[in-house]
């Protein structure tokens, strides 16, 4: 954009005085690199902090008193088929798309914006997602 801006601005036009710009135009681009290189990495880093504004901002539900709490109660309507409270509330099972039952210890286990996670060596698990539903006594 340089090179066309100073080549623009020559009286003549010729293709030798173009030609002769295109140093100045380089020369422009390399003194003005670093500022599109910081401006970049500002946006980077900008980016990132709102990344984790968002972690920090999601629903996070980690203490197992909390957590046992809520299975406790999704247990008590959920079809026992597919998901279960165990052991005394230490174990819950949940069937996987295959049909074979998982078990998870209610320690390792947290919900985040409803979605319940099991904690892992690497990256956490989803185990599916929560919904309450309302019903009205009859």
């Amino acid at each position: 954009m340089l090179g066309s801006t100073l080549a623009g601005s020559s009286a003549a036009g010729t293709v030798g005085i173009i030609g002769g710009s295109g140093f100045a135009a380089s020369v422009l681009a390399f003194l003005t690199a670093p500022v599109t290189l910081i401006v970049a990495g500002g946006t980077t880093v900008a980016a990132g902090g709102m990344e984790a504004g968002c972690y920090f901002a999601d629903e996070r539900i980690t203490e197992y008193a909390k957590v046992f709490h809520i299975l406790r109660r999704v247990s008590e309507t959920a079809n026992h088929d597919y998901f279960e409270v165990i052991d005394s509330g230490t174990t819950v099972r949940i069937r996987d798309k295959d049909g074979v039952p998982q078990y998870y210890k209610m320690h390792d286990l947290y919900i985040v914006n409803g979605e319940l996670m099991h904690r892992d060596s690497f990256l956490n698990t989803s185990l599916g997602n929560l919904a309450a539903s309302v019903y009205q006594q009859p």
